[in-house]
């Protein structure tokens, strides 16, 4: 499964990479992609597992912590593709 999502505040290369760092970390995940200029990840899954967008936004909250900028799921852009 892969997981589609824009994420506000993250269009540089030092945000994407805080992102990435984020999310990898989360027990499903195989792989993020972040497109810094569409402010887009893509996250692909372990099979047969998944996760959360509030586990995400956990996730986001907290690498957002200290650095200036408050990286979130933009509201209505969760997309998942099997």
């Amino acid at each position: 499964m892969t997981l589609i999502f824009e994420v506000e505040e993250a269009g540089c290369a030092s945000c994407a990479q805080l992102v990435r760092g984020a999310l990898e970390p989360l027990g499903a995940v195989l792989s993020v992609e972040v497109d810094e200029a569409a402010d887009r990840a893509t996250v692909s899954l372990a099979p047969g597992r998944e996760v959360t967008e509030q586990e995400v936004a956990r996730a986001l909250a907290t690498a957002s912590e200290g650095v200036g900028h408050a990286y979130r799921v933009r509201p209505g852009s969760w997309l998942r593709e099997a």
